[in-house]
């Protein structure tokens, strides 16, 4: 398959395009400032030029902490970007498979400890989720008004070797290598360490978008993550055991969020019974992570 990706400098991207390659896929690796998705001319010109088979779309203001500090901007790269790229697909290529990547941050607050399914009520409670549903109500208006082979993700947090420590397991990870190659103790600064949160390797997600890419795919919407949650506070404290010298915690008000869910876990079910699911277990990302952390490697 010929497959454009957008947005394939990001974090997720590298892994995608080093996850298509291996398949056999041809990738067009698009990002700024070769291809901005606000500039509507760029976008149509990306596709008219390719004629991909399939298009991903990763290029989004991705963190709900950066979304906080800049909705009008997160609205305008996550849902006016997005619609620049489906009208030039509805125009150049559209017999072409979208897959657009949506989130967890989509879904209403669980009542209980209970995983989220894909029929359960979205209501976000951040700009970034907000965002999101704005992306999945124009993929349902595509589909229906044009016939568009859209198929839409709710992907939970996935983490990874290379991503900003904007995000917290990679903060952590930074924070307590640095302390270890220090060789003396030292303090951490944290968030909030109740939240429960279903992570996953990133490795297991690009693997799972290219799975729903290249077959025909019985829903429009599929939830992305491991199926299990995990307190913040526990991850913490697998990282810090990877290290040799004493490690302290201290809060720090600057990373706690305006409204934070307490609890946020994947139902997997669509996407396991496809086979698509590998089950890394997060004990092993992190780990990867930190010996990466340790050795300065920055990216895959």
């Amino acid at each position: 398959m010929k497959t454009v990706v957008v947005g394939a400098a990001g974090f997720v991207g590298k892994y995608l395009v080093r996850e298509l390659e291996s398949a056999g896929h041809s990738v067009v690796a698009a990002d700024i400032p070769e291809v901005n998705l606000l500039n509507a001319d760029q976008v149509g010109a990306l596709i008219e030029g390719a004629k991909p088979d399939a298009v991903v779309n990763l290029a989004a203001i991705s963190s709900v902490g950066a979304s906080w500090k800049c909705p009008t901007d997160t609205i305008s790269v996550n849902v006016n970007g997005t619609l620049n790229l489906l009208e030039a697909i509805r125009k150049h290529a559209p017999h072409a498979k979208t897959l657009l990547i949506g989130s967890a941050e989509e879904y209403a607050v669980p009542e209980g400890r209970v995983p989220l399914k894909e029929i359960d009520p979205l209501n976000a409670s951040n700009p970034y989720g907000i965002s999101k549903i704005a992306q999945e109500n124009f993929a349902q208006l595509y589909r229906k008004k044009y016939g568009m082979k859209i198929v839409c993700t709710r992907s939970f947090n996935h983490t990874g070797v290379g991503q900003t420590t904007a995000f917290a397991l990679p903060s952590f990870v930074n924070q307590v290598a640095a302390i270890e190659k220090s060789g003396k103790p030292g303090t951490i600064k944290v968030g909030n360490l109740g939240a429960l949160r279903d992570f996953s390797d990133v490795r297991d997600v690009v693997h799972a978008y290219r799975m729903l890419i290249e077959n025909e795919t019985q829903h429009d919407t599929y939830n992305v993550g491991s199926g299990v949650a995990h307190k913040v506070g526990d991850l913490l404290g697998t990282i810090i055991s990877f290290a040799s010298v004493k490690i302290s915690i201290e809060e720090d008000p600057e990373k706690m969020r305006p409204i934070d869910v307490p609890y946020q876990c994947c139902d997997n079910t669509r996407i396991k019974n496809l086979g698509y699911w590998k089950g890394t277990e997060i004990r092993e990302t992190l780990k990867w992570m930190f010996d990466s952390a340790l050795a300065n490697r920055v990216g895959i």
